[in-house]
């Protein structure tokens, strides 16, 4: 189990990274937030970068913790009921982490090691929104021909955009990121209903 300290400099090694990139995120400034010499962050970490990782990779598990509170159903009855949630809770989720993904992606080059770490929540959630409209199509929720991966890229892209943009790009998003994402939601959703079965 991680010891106080080693808790304290991972927050301040996660916000220092999020305020100032990675070359700015000096064990200095790091230290001071945490509230510690620099020889106590050596003691817990060899490196600034071994620091960084393990800010990170502890972010990622944050992310994944937030996902796995909610999960899609294995087998799909209605869409809008299950799967509009399940996409609000993975937007608040992004936004969130938004601040960190920012600076993560701005600082790739530097990141080479945590890439898993850092794509693995969005991957996770294409993969279970997949999975579920391909089992929504086996069961006839899904119009006839709609691809699955396609709608799940188009998802995650929607989620994507504005849990991360809207500080960003306030003017494009007037109503907040949760306005927007809806009326996108609602156009993926309206193309993936099967028709309707004519009467008579």
């Amino acid at each position: 189990m991680m010891d106080a300290t080693a808790e304290r400099l991972l927050t301040a090694a996660r916000e220092v990274f999020e305020e100032e990139g990675f070359r700015g995120a000096t064990t200095r400034k790091i230290a001071a937030r945490a509230g510690v010499n620099e020889v106590t962050l050596f003691r817990h970490f060899a490196s600034k970068e071994e620091l960084i990782g393990a800010a990170l990779e502890h972010g990622h598990r944050t992310a994944m913790a937030r996902l796995d509170a909610v999960a899609l159903p294995e087998q799909p009855e209605d869409l809008d009921a299950e799967l509009r949630p399940y996409l609000r809770h993975v937007l608040a989720a992004f936004s969130a982490a938004g601040r960190g993904v920012r600076t993560a992606l701005a600082e790739w080059e530097h990141l080479p090691a945590y890439h898993a770490w850092l794509l693995g929540p969005s991957e996770r959630v294409m993969a279970d929104i997949e999975r579920y409209l391909a089992a929504a199509a086996a069961r006839g929720l899904v119009r006839p021909g709609a691809d699955p991966a396609a709608a799940a890229h188009l998802l995650v892209a929607t989620l994507f955009m504005h849990g991360l943009l809207p500080p960003l790009m306030p003017a494009h998003f007037p109503q907040g990121p949760g306005a927007g994402a809806d009326a996108c939601i609602d156009l993926v959703l309206e193309a993936l209903r099967p028709p309707e079965k004519e009467s008579g």
